[in-house]
């Protein structure tokens, strides 16, 4: 009888530990990705100005831009999206999902040797 009890006891033991592997493994599957990493995968595949789009859409507007980068990261890693996203798409996406991001933007101009911006030329009116 001690032998089958410790058999038991044995069984018992292994699907406790296999029960607790369980919620792991399939957290996992289930293809949960958390923020950071989901944020490197997407900056690992921006261009141009997309660094700055994601990070103005990140300071204006946080917890739905978070969201957005997950699914992209999601969709990168399924294979869906593949290569290099530019900024301009990025900005577009943001933009047709409600989102206003507002980029800082200027236009140099080049005269007597040196670039000068172009408000500042018409402010002065130079031009």
């Amino acid at each position: 009888m001690d032998e089958s009890l410790e058999l038991k006891l044995l069984r018992l033991k292994k699907l406790k530990q296999m029960m607790s592997q369980r919620p792991v493994e399939s957290k996992e599957k289930s293809g949960e990705l958390d923020f950071s990493k989901a944020l490197e995968i997407v900056q690992k595949h921006l261009v141009d100005r997309g660094d700055e789009v994601l990070e103005v859409a990140l300071r204006d507007y946080p917890e739905i831009t978070k969201k957005i980068v997950v699914a992209i990261a999601k969709k990168i890693l399924e294979g869906s999206l593949s290569g290099e996203i530019p900024g301009g798409a990025l900005l577009k996406l943001f933009e047709s999902l409600g989102l206003r991001v507002r980029l800082e933007t200027s236009i140099k101009f080049y005269k007597d040797g040196e670039y000068r911006l172009l408000s500042d030329i018409l402010k002065k009116d130079e031009l």
